[in-house]
């Protein structure tokens, strides 16, 4: 994971930066929209570590992909391909228990 390679003192000017990468948030989009990319699984991994470091601006970065991680976990539901929906099922429910447990 990318945060295990940062020293804590770099994490606020890491997630300052992050947050300004406009072409790195419409690539993230890309990725969850697409279920069956293999990329899916360590988009949503990292999005998680995000949220889990408690660094306020990660914990934002993570929450705009909310909305749509939430409507593509529905998406993928409904069509009952089950599979591809894991990581996402994971994150949500992982940022879920942060959240609430």
């Amino acid at each position: 994971s990318l945060l295990y390679t940062l020293p804590e003192t770099s994490l606020p000017n890491y997630a300052t930066n992050l947050k300004d990468k406009s072409s790195l948030v419409s690539s993230l989009y890309k990725v969850i929209q697409e279920p069956q990319s293999e990329l899916l699984e360590p988009v949503c991994h990292q999005l998680f570590e995000f949220y889990r470091s408690g660094e306020e601006q990660l914990l934002q970065f993570t929450l705009q992909f909310l909305p749509e991680l939430i409507w593509c976990y529905l998406a993928v539901s409904a069509s009952r391909n089950v599979h591809s929906s894991g990581c996402i099922e994971a994150l949500l429910l992982g940022v879920y228990n942060l959240v609430c447990i």
